[in-house]
């Protein structure tokens, strides 16, 4: 079979040979796309040549097509209308969409975001999923897995990424609420010498809310040891310990364990959540309303 010949194809021509062949005269073809019935002479002519055929005669009537132009105007029709096709956005609808996203984000940022986002993907598009990716230690959360967005304080983790702040938040001392009252008329070395629970990891061996205390010529009380926020909002849940936590993380799950947040006696800087997304996404339809979901749940939490 011969390969086509495409250095002879020439949308424009394309376009205006379907004007000809629908308006049957060169006057009004030249009025459809805008163009002098001159350079629409000009073209019928070469169009002639590249298909080897009259494609329109001239009878009493005015023009009128051959038999082959009577053929291609179907085709014309069905090309030039996939062509525009690919210039449109792809739409993409939430109520019907059967599509699974992925996400990567910390234990923490899971626990206070999630359960809100999950609730607005069921009510918005309830044949879709999302699913989180484990958090890795010393490598890009969601490495080797094609994520959809990531959620993170620590912005060089994806520099690769498209990023947007998303929320603050700062911290707050977490402890059992039937206790709050009492730790709320506390000093702050009285604080420090609480039973606490730190917050450490492979990649964070000491909890970083310590060089706060530090500044303050204080060291916390260390207790116990976790390497995720979710057990130390248990701990502090079913015991006399006290840690110090996000505060969205006290209101949320915390609350929902009976877990109270206590205003601490100083300024620690709030920590920048950042929503990260795929540069290639950046115009996705999916993507764009995905990203405005994400941006609701964690307005509302």
């Amino acid at each position: 079979m011969r390969e086509p010949d495409f250095d002879r194809c020439d949308l424009n021509l394309l376009r205006l040979l379907l004007a000809l062949l629908e308006t049957r005269g060169v006057s009004a073809a030249a009025e459809r796309v805008g163009l002098s019935q001159p350079a629409v002479s000009r073209a019928l002519a070469r169009l002639r040549r590249d298909f080897g055929d009259p494609l329109l005669v001239r009878t009493g009537g005015g023009m009128a097509p051959t038999p082959r132009a009577v053929a291609l105007l179907d085709p014309l029709r069905a090309l030039l209308a996939k062509t525009a096709a690919l210039y449109r956005a792809e739409a993409f609808d939430p109520a019907s969409a059967r599509q699974v996203f992925r996400a990567a984000m910390p234990d923490v940022i899971a626990a206070t975001i999630l359960p809100r986002f999950a609730a607005l993907l069921l009510d918005e598009a309830p044949s879709c999923r999302i699913e989180i990716v484990p958090w890795a230690i010393g490598a890009m959360p969601g490495a080797g897995v094609e994520i959809d967005f990531a959620i993170s304080c620590e912005p060089h983790l994806y520099r690769s990424m498209r990023m947007e702040p998303l929320f603050d938040d700062d911290d707050r001392l977490a402890v059992r609420a039937d206790r709050a009252a009492a730790i709320a008329a506390m000093g702050l070395a009285e604080i420090a010498a609480l039973p606490h629970v730190g917050v450490a990891t492979a990649a964070m061996p000491h909890d970083p809310v310590d060089r706060w205390w530090r500044d303050e010529g204080l060291e916390r009380n260390i207790a116990v040891v976790v390497p995720h926020y979710l057990q130390a909002l248990h701990l502090v849940a079913g015991s006399d310990l006290v840690a110090v936590l996000p505060s969205r993380f006290c209101a949320g799950p915390g609350a929902a364990l009976g877990v109270a947040a206590v205003d601490l006696p100083l300024a620690p800087s709030p920590d920048r959540q950042w929503l990260f997304t795929p540069v290639t996404a950046e115009a996705d339809p999916a993507s764009i309303w995905l990203r405005a979901l994400v941006r609701r749940a964690a307005a509302e939490v």
